[in-house]
């Protein structure tokens, strides 16, 4: 087996860790992608749903350091529930 070069490494060459903002909306951007494949529909829609009950703005960014723990599976599936019920409260019809 041949050894890694150094530069091959990231943390050389100037590697910079994503900020906390910036996993946070990939997270968020995940799960939105997740939910709308398990609901057979465009990512814009869900997304469109989700902004229109407040879903990412006091669910999804609020409880990351929670929900990025869950497995994808366990996170899509309480988001799915949780915009359904936050539309039924609202009384949005889908």
């Amino acid at each position: 087996m041949y050894p890694m070069k150094e530069e091959t490494y990231i943390w050389d060459k100037g590697y910079k860790r994503p900020t906390e903002e910036n996993r946070i909306y990939t997270f968020v951007s995940s799960c939105i992608e997740s939910a709308a494949n398990q609901l057979g529909c465009k990512a814009s829609d869900v997304y469109r749903r989700m902004e229109n009950v407040g879903l990412v703005s006091d669910y999804l960014i609020p409880c990351y350091n929670v929900l990025h723990t869950e497995s994808r599976s366990n996170v899509t599936a309480d988001v799915i529930e949780t915009l359904l019920y936050w539309e039924k409260k609202k009384g949005v019809k889908q």
